[in-house]
């Protein structure tokens, strides 16, 4: 489980990380309000948030190696997010996280990561 200076990417598995991406593409697929924020093939954009995760929470920096600094904010300026699209987009990975077979510590962890940069992410 826990294991001093493991990293949170270490701790979840790559593989957890990859299956609650699918998970939370899955959801967000069926969402009316922000579906039309993302393009209508989502596989470039999961692939992306795949990368991103893994980097963000430890593990290799293709995301930075193949896309540059992540500078979220800046990327994501293009779209009005407000409250309720951030909402919506954590509603989307919760139940991706409830699906996740790892453990709670990490889930914890994982969701205070999320909530934080969904709160970040609010421009409008």
């Amino acid at each position: 489980m826990l294991e001093k200076g493991q990293t949170l990417y270490e701790r979840i598995g790559e593989e957890n990380i990859l299956k609650l991406v699918d998970d939370f593409y899955a959801e967000l697929e069926q969402d009316e309000l922000i579906r039309k924020m993302y393009p209508e093939d989502l596989l470039p954009a999961k692939n992306r948030l795949k990368l991103f995760f893994i980097q963000a929470l430890g593990g290799r920096q293709t995301y930075t190696d193949e896309r540059g600094h992540p500078m979220l904010r800046r990327r994501h300026f293009q779209w009005e997010i407000g409250t309720e699209e951030a909402t919506h987009w954590l509603k989307h990975m919760h139940a991706a996280l409830e699906k996740a077979s790892f453990h709670e510590p990490e889930k914890d962890a994982f969701w205070e990561y999320v909530y934080g940069a969904a709160q970040h992410m609010v421009n409008k």
